[in-house]
């Protein structure tokens, strides 16, 4: 820095002015609520980016839309049902973009048994893609001996949305010395679907999956080409699980702290009002009952109503207006 140069400021002055605009905002829900809304999305999306296949998926959500709009400021009961209603609504709409995205961008996969001797292989539809008219070929190749007995081979075809299953039985096609092959054409009506393989070898059944991290997972297709179709459906889908799952979970919190806020309140009110209640009291209650008793009243030897003078200790008749040994006025 050149001597006599005045040192930067600018960054602390925007820092300043985001700290004085964010307060602002936090006082004005109309303000407060799409803000809020708008971050509750981001975390949603990176959620969904990195843990879409976590439970947390299911419980976070409406933690999180909790947790920002009162960061934001927004904390009144009627606000906080609004905003999670806003909040739902953006949810709904980053899961449908998060999701058709996925599933629009599937790729074709190979379903194999996990045994050593890959006994069932080269499970695939054809073609991947289509419409409801398409009429999707699935086949399979079992690599046993001719001799071998095969019983049931069956293609189980998955509706990934809504998790119905067509349990088929595929019909045999060509065998040879090495193999025996399979296959079973039909349509499907839903966008978005699945499908493995059962066999049976000699009383022994195998299962054909994709693999995904050495694990067995149903492999994907046949899928429909028509996005719009995808879309609306993924739509109505994130629709039910933002506003019947996420908002109910977030009503029930936003009530927990309704509730307790009341039960505080009313408790403060009925505090207050046995303090007024005492305080009318003693403002009720006569000056010479708060007089000492004498000690002769206190061993019954004088009469009820005598006391003990404040300045000198002396008993004093409850009648007297002075005392009879040092002349202190009495009201």
């Amino acid at each position: 820095m050149e001597q006599g140069q005045e040192p930067l400021v600018f960054p602390q002055n925007i820092i300043k002015a985001a700290n004085d605009l964010f307060e602002k905002l936090k006082k004005k829900p109309v303000f407060a609520i799409p803000a809020g809304a708008a971050l509750v999305g981001l975390v949603y999306l990176l959620l969904l980016t990195y843990a879409a296949g976590s439970c947390l998926v299911t419980m976070l959500p409406a933690f999180i839309m909790l947790g920002v709009f009162w960061f934001f400021g927004v904390k009144r009961g009627r606000f906080l049902l609004l905003a999670g209603l806003v909040g739902c609504a953006v949810l709904m709409l980053v899961s449908t973009y998060f999701f058709v995205g996925m599933y629009t961008n599937l790729e074709p996969a190979t379903a194999t048994s996990d045994d050593d001797a890959m006994v069932i292989r080269d499970g695939v539809v054809t073609p991947f893609e289509g419409d409801a008219q398409t009429a999707f070929n699935f086949t399979l190749s079992v690599y046993v001996n001719e001799s071998v007995a095969i019983g049931d081979v069956k293609v189980l075809i998955v509706d990934m949305v809504y998790g119905d299953i067509r349990n088929e039985t595929m019909l045999a096609g060509p065998r040879n010395d090495t193999l025996a092959q399979y296959y079973y054409t039909t349509t499907v009506s839903n966008p978005i679907n699945g499908y493995f393989f059962w066999v049976n070898v000699s009383g022994t059944w195998y299962l054909a999956a994709d693999h995904e991290e050495g694990a067995e997972v149903t492999a994907t297709g046949p899928m429909h080409t028509d996005t719009l179709e995808i879309t609306l459906l993924i739509l109505y889908l994130s629709a039910i699980q933002s506003f019947v799952q996420y908002f109910v979970i977030y009503a029930l919190i936003v009530g927990m702290i309704w509730w307790t806020r009341r039960a505080r309140r009313m408790r403060e009110k009925q505090m207050d009002k046995w303090e007024a209640k005492r305080k009318e009291e003693e403002a009720k209650t006569p000056k010479d009952d708060a007089k000492v008793p004498s000690l002769a009243k206190a061993m019954g030897l004088e009469a009820d109503d005598s006391f003990v003078c404040s300045e000198c200790g002396a008993d004093v008749p409850g009648d007297a207006t002075e005392c009879p040994k040092c002349g202190e006025k009495f009201e």
